[in-house]
């Protein structure tokens, strides 16, 4: 969509329609005469009538000293008793009778003037408009599909704006896992009562899809079908809802409600008619994809019958696979809905102490009605209520009853269930901890073995160039063949020593060893130290600091000291901070080479991204020195002299990956 412009169909409108959406004076030459005519008129008309009543007033005939309107005309309030000391034509009187307006004979034509060029005005007015409409009717669809994007794009405002004012969520949308409703708030309630104050609506329906609801009056039952409903609507319009975003709500085809007293006199219908004429509309629109909400439901008729009549409609809602919430006070209704598959019953809890609502849903427990409870707080004598409970039928007040203490020793279970689900929590905090420390420390162990294998590699790497520079040395003398053979059986000696030494060596460490509890031990590939704790016949338990690990027999070596024990065997590397600048004038060749491929290393594990390198000019020897070695470095990306201004040919400067 696109919002429709058009500079020169706005200036025709800006021409004809002021900032308050009226017909300007000068929206054509016609209407700018004909008001000009009418308030000359009009200020002749004025001051004759106000010529006639400073005369009148002498005679004390007029009753006010003001002039007013009837019906379009100015005319003058007159005492009745004196209406035959004026001409004119008396428009009307007061209430009183006292008081009849008249307009003077003598200003009747300029009254008629006024009325005429009314007329003209109006008329001119409506061909004005009817000019602009044909105007506009030109460009009608651009205009209605620009005011469609405009509500659009305000209808998208709005809701943002009020999701700010509600801090609201869009939740999950999931029909195929249960609805689960977290810290949910009806919206009027949080505007009203803020955030704090409103208690939160939080469940979670599984199989169970119809859900009776019992409780005490004014104990928030209608609040619990009315949050539920109005989210659900507000999810469905893309409006963001006042409960927690790992909620879960499903998508209705239908909402379907009966909530409130719908008793008409001009239908001839009592409250319990009515109540039956929605239900039948609900029953005959449910679906398996609606939600329906009963608030009372079986209220308004004998009781047996009302509650016969109410078990019949949630079966029928039930086979229909319809989600139901329904509220009621019919105690027969709580023993139905828990021997029913498919049904559950619900509590609006009760605080015993206070005799009061505390407005908190409870799933999955019947409630009771606390009807003397209730009573009594309002203040209705003792007497009387022991005359109801007299009259009230045992098995029901049993009932009740237990009822109450159950919904007692379930709140009593809730506050234990939330204490664990806390302690639950912690435990699942520390676990993570531990997890992250020990996917930390596995980390570290892998960069520190990588990180050897790399130095290892250097290392043979640099004495290879080390024996190739001899063998160079040995041609260039012309050193006897035997010599240079025997000089190469040496160097493939010591690589093949070296080689062994870096891969093989560590892992040949004595497996055998025969450790005990107490012992220090220090781990292969490794430059971690620590204490054995445990031990069985493959693995030990060591710490090491603050860090527990279990460790393989066969990767411990003993130490002789608490520390880090570096020996023949094993090679230990500590990382240090490498300066960014190395000086290497005055040295000779082979000397700088090794404080060069040093000097790389160090600063590559430190996360130098650019080195400089001082050999002078001089000779170039040392320049192609350096040169070589950063050719062939594997960690140096580029390199390059520096400036001119900044030592040119003198410096160069390498950059590292």
């Amino acid at each position: 969509n696109f919002l429709f412009s058009d500079k020169l169909f706005e200036h025709h409108i800006e021409k004809v329609i002021n900032e308050q959406g009226e017909v300007r004076e000068n929206a054509s030459n016609e209407l700018s005469r004909i008001r000009k005519d009418i308030n000359s008129r009009r200020n002749e008309l004025v001051k004759s009538i106000n010529r006639i009543i400073k005369t009148l007033k002498d005679d004390d005939i007029v009753r006010e000293d003001y002039l007013t309107l009837r019906d379009g005309r100015m005319v003058i309030p007159i005492k009745a008793e004196h209406k035959r000391h004026i001409r004119g034509f008396i428009h009307s009187e007061s209430s009183t009778g006292q008081t009849v307006y008249i307009e003077p004979e003598e200003t009747l034509d300029l009254n008629n003037d006024i009325i005429s060029l009314s007329f003209a005005e109006r008329r001119e007015i409506e061909r004005i408009l009817k000019e602009l409409t044909k105007m506009i009717g030109q460009s009608s669809e651009q205009l209605k599909t620009s005011l469609d994007t405009i509500a659009y794009i305000d209808s998208i405002f709005a809701r943002a704006k009020y999701s700010t004012e509600i801090i609201g969520s869009f939740p999950q949308v999931d029909n195929s896992k249960p609805i689960f409703i977290s810290e949910a708030r009806h919206p009027i309630l949080l505007k009203k009562l803020s955030r704090t104050k409103t208690v939160p609506l939080s469940f979670e329906l599984n199989s169970d899809k119809v859900v009776v609801i019992t409780g005490p009056n004014a104990g928030g039952k209608t609040v619990v079908l009315k949050t539920i409903g109005i989210l659900s609507i507000m999810l469905q319009a893309g409006i963001h809802v006042p409960a927690n975003s790992n909620s879960n709500f499903h998508i209705f085809e239908n909402i379907l409600i009966d909530i409130g007293d719908q008793q008409s006199i001009e239908d001839d219908l009592s409250t319990f008619s009515s109540h039956l004429k929605n239900l039948k509309s609900i029953i005959d629109n449910a679906g398996l994809n609606s939600l329906v909400l009963l608030d009372e439901i079986g209220t308004g008729t004998d009781p047996a019958e009302g509650s016969a009549l109410a078990a019949a409609i949630l079966s029928t809602l039930l086979d229909k696979g319809s989600t139901v919430f329904a509220s009621t006070h019919h105690g027969s209704l709580k023993v139905f809905a828990y021997n029913i598959d498919g049904m559950q019953n619900a509590a609006m809890e009760f605080d015993h102490t206070n005799l009061s609502p505390t407005y908190k849903f409870n799933l999955g427990v019947p409630g009771s009605s606390y009807a003397f409870e209730i009573a009594k707080r309002t203040g209705l004598g003792e007497d009387d209520l022991d005359k109801a409970k007299q009259n009230i039928d045992s098995d029901k007040h049993n009932l009740e009853k237990f009822l109450s203490e159950l919904e007692d020793k379930s709140n009593k279970l809730n506050k234990k269930l939330n204490a664990l689900e806390i302690e639950n929590s912690r435990l699942e905090g520390l676990s993570s901890l531990y997890k992250k420390s020990y996917e930390k420390i596995e980390n570290e162990k892998k960069e520190i073995l990588k990180k050897v294998k790399y130095d290892g590699e250097l290392y043979l790497q640099n004495v290879n160039k080390k024996i190739e520079k001899v063998i160079k040395e040995l041609r260039e003398s012309n050193a006897n063949k035997d010599v240079i053979k025997e000089s190469k059986k040496i160097i493939q000696e010591i690589k093949s020593e070296n080689k062994e030494f870096f891969t093989d060596n560590v892992e040949k460490i004595s497996d055998k060893q025969n450790f005990v509890i107490g012992d220090y031990v220090g781990i292969n590939n490794s430059s971690t130290t620590g204490k054995i704790i445990e031990l069985n016949k493959s693995k030990a338990t060591i710490v090491s600091g603050s860090i527990k690990m279990q460790v393989n027999l066969s990767d411990l070596f003993e130490t002789k000291e608490k520390k880090t024990i570096v020996d023949n065997n094993y090679s230990s590397y500590k990382i240090t901070e490498a300066n960014y600048r190395l000086d290497i004038r005055g040295e000779k060749p082979e000397v700088a080479e090794f404080q060069i491929i040093k000097f790389l290393d160090d600063a590559y594990q430190s996360s130098l991204e650019r080195v400089e390198i001082l050999h002078g000019k001089g000779t170039g020897v040392l320049k192609r020195t350096v040169w070589d070695i950063l050719k062939q470095h594997e960690k140096v990306k580029n390199y390059y002299f520096a400036a001119i201004e900044f030592g040119g040919e003198g410096i160069t400067i390498a950059e590292l990956k």
